[in-house]
């Protein structure tokens, strides 16, 4: 029982962990209202959201700190590999401050025009897609990486490396659940762009908190597994 404990007050204690089990909560709330019909429940739901959106507002300095200690990828066992990191950073460093313009207008600080203030969170849902979007990619390739090592090491090895290869078999296994988890929230992204935009506004509000329900528990759930099974 106190492992069980200790393992969820470190899961509190980071920035990360903290803001997985606010957004589990948040989509919780939501999917319980939506299926309940009580707009309270909703609305709890969206507060602790304007929450989580409140505390990205200060991530400016580490995402800033964070891409230039990356630069152009130089670490990176392929080019493609350098390519995507780069790319990520770009599109993760240009979120924050559209969504920074887009908190502005909404407490009315920034003044804008309807129109300009829907391109704005247009613009900000978009990035947010293609920032899942390079995310799964950047899965994939960690998987290509993994098959290829696991073959190698199947075919260069004797014994066949079986305590190694367990150790691949289950990074692949994590992998493959992460890009599940990219997929649902990627189907949550575009969801939320205006009609017209692939299959934006034709995903109902229930399906909708119902995929980010399921892919916050994912994500808990991965991140507990990582920490018992790469050690």
């Amino acid at each position: 029982m106190s492992s069980v404990v200790e393992d969820i007050c470190e899961l509190l204690d980071s920035y990360n962990g903290r803001d997985k089990v606010v957004r589990l909560t948040c989509y919780a709330l939501k999917l319980y209202g939506c299926i309940k019909g009580e707009k309270p429940w909703q609305a709890a739901g969206s507060r602790l959201s304007n929450a989580r959106m409140m505390l990205r507002l200060f991530d400016d300095i580490p995402m800033i700190r964070h891409t230039y200690n990356y630069g152009i990828g130089r670490h990176e066992s392929t080019k493609m590999a350098a390519f995507l990191g780069v790319l990520a950073n770009i599109v993760d460093q240009a979120f924050l401050p559209v969504e920074k313009a887009c908190w502005l207008h909404d407490v009315g600080v920034l003044r804008l025009s309807p129109q300009a203030a829907e391109k704005l969170d247009v613009i900000s849902t978009v990035l947010w897609a293609a920032g899942l979007y390079i995310s799964l990619l950047q899965t994939f390739q960690s998987i290509r990486h993994l098959w290829w090592s696991r073959d190698c090491l199947q075919t260069c090895s004797e014994s066949g490396g079986a305590a190694a290869r367990q150790n691949l078999d289950v990074r692949l296994t994590l992998q493959a659940i992460t890009a599940g988890k990219l997929c649902l929230d990627i189907t949550h992204a575009v969801s939320c762009l205006p009609p017209g935009w692939l299959w934006g506004d034709r995903i109902g509000p229930t399906k909708v908190a119902a995929i980010a329900t399921t892919s916050s528990v994912i994500g808990i759930a991965l991140y507990f597994a990582k920490k018992r099974l790469l050690k």
